[in-house]
């Protein structure tokens, strides 16, 4: 319960931009400002939302998501589905925009769909 007079914790929202090949129109991820270390980066995202790689300019997140965004889908992600859970290997299946589709395992059948919250646990290199 909330103090009278305490106002609600300050939640900023990032606006992304979509990034897309500039050949085909292709969507390859989005960029977003955000306030890191008392200075404003660019940080590029994936098609569907998580974090790859912040930069200090614009056109430096642009040419990475356009060299990289989309080859970076095929690589091994990691996902922590809570803060006191492992780290699980996982492999893409389907990615669009605000969700994924991965699979766990071997079994080509076994996947999941991750939206929302989810997403900020799936990460290229796990942490801690």
């Amino acid at each position: 319960m909330r103090k009278p007079g305490c106002r609600r914790a300050y939640r900023r929202v990032v606006e992304l931009e979509r990034v897309v090949r500039e050949e085909d129109g292709e969507l390859v991820g989005h960029i977003g400002v955000e306030r890191r270390g008392g200075a404003d980066v660019w940080v590029a995202h994936a098609v569907f939302g998580s974090v790859l790689r912040a930069f200090p300019e614009r056109e430096a997140a642009v040419a990475f998501l356009r060299r990289s965004g989309l080859p970076l889908l095929a690589e091994r992600w990691w996902y922590r589905p809570s803060d006191d859970a492992e780290w699980r290997p996982t492999v893409l299946v389907e990615a669009r925009p605000g969700a994924v589709t991965v699979r766990f395992g071997l079994d080509p059948y076994a996947t999941v769909t991750l939206t929302g919250e989810a997403l900020g646990r799936l990460v290229l290199t796990p942490t801690g």
